[in-house]
């Protein structure tokens, strides 16, 4: 019996120091990070304009970091733009988001990313911004969860992100504050491994090599992003799925799936470049619809974008293996 009891309290002990060495781990090393970078942004008029198109018509920080008005199509952000949003909670229905519905598990609140001093990044340095968007590292030195998408943005050029900052520096600060996130368990542990660090100089593909710079917007603009299933917890994508389409959003009653944009006769396989660009320009302002009838795809934004650039898009999607569609499970 003694030893029994013996063998009983060596267990536990071993037990409380695994769970101590793990809390460890994620609490005192995690997240995976390095200092901000002495990242420094000159301004000049060719980066702000830089910074507009990329902001607006690539990237969409402001649909992120704003209020969306889903009375109109492709729910256009609503003053004051990069001032953040209501945060996601379980008792909230998430418009639009393919994960937490009808709730989200705990509270996470998207960030003003105006230049506000006191609830925004004006107090912020340019490399600690740009750690935060390629490394998902906040200025505290905290992961971001990962609704912030610095996994598609870690290639981002150094040049096209201090385009990104300058023209972020530059919009009105507004005073808007929003709650710490509070996530469940696992999450809340579970959020901390996610964080990658890269090496810098970050370059952009040339933009005379069209494949290569296409897959390069595609990444930035997030289309692989929505048109490629993950497992549910990962950031990465499903390498045998990549641009295949599938993944739901949620649009009131209604669900969506993204598109195929794979050459297979389910996704572009009919389509020519031509007509890919000009589907791009069907839609140039917002116009009133139901909620069932929207579109989580902001086209009337990605309008904007350059005929070169949807070009140099296509040029990659052509290259990809054809994929049959799929449509992704919520399980998954």
């Amino acid at each position: 019996m003694r030893r029994i009891l013996k063998n009983l309290v060596a267990l536990v002990a071993l037990a409380m120091l695994v769970i101590a060495g793990v809390l460890v781990y994620v609490y005192g090393v995690l997240p995976r990070q390095q200092p901000a970078p002495d990242f420094r942004v000159e301004v000049t008029p060719e980066l702000l304009e830089r910074g507009d198109y990329l902001v607006n018509h690539v990237l969409l920080c402001n649909d992120c970091h704003s209020e969306r008005d889903w009375t109109l199509y492709s729910g256009p952000a609503k003053p004051p733009l990069g001032a953040g949003r209501p945060c996601l909670v379980k008792e909230s229905k998430a418009v639009g988001i393919n994960f937490g519905t009808p709730g989200f598990p705990g509270r996470l609140c998207i960030r003003n990313i105006t230049p506000d001093v006191e609830t925004g990044i004006g107090a912020w340095t340019d490399g600690e911004i740009l750690r935060a968007m390629r490394e998902g590292i906040s200025r505290d030195g905290e992961a971001l969860f990962p609704i912030m998408p610095w996994f598609m943005y870690q290639e981002m050029s150094d040049e096209d992100a201090a385009a990104v900052i300058a023209y972020l520096r530059a919009q009105p600060p507004v005073r808007s504050f929003r709650p710490d996130r509070q996530l469940d368990f696992p999450l809340n542990i579970i959020y901390r491994f996610y964080p990658r660090t890269v090496d810098m100089p970050v370059r952009a593909p040339p933009r005379s090599d069209t494949v290569a710079y296409g897959r390069y917007l595609g990444e930035i603009a997030r289309c692989e992003f929505c048109h490629t299933a993950r497992v549910r917890g990962r950031v990465d994508p499903l390498p045998d799925r990549l641009y295949s389409g599938g993944v739901p959003f949620t649009m009131g009653t209604r669900t969506q799936y993204s598109m195929n944009l794979t050459p297979h006769p389910t996704g572009l396989g009919n389509w020519t470049k031509e007509m890919f660009i000009a589907r791009f320009r069907v839609h140039t302002e917002p116009f009133p619809v139901t909620e069932e009838q929207n579109s989580e795809m902001d086209w009337v934004a990605f309008s904007g974008m350059t005929d070169a650039d949807l070009g140099a898009i296509w040029d990659y999607l052509a290259t990809l293996p054809p994929l049959e569609s799929k449509l992704l499970d919520r399980a998954d």
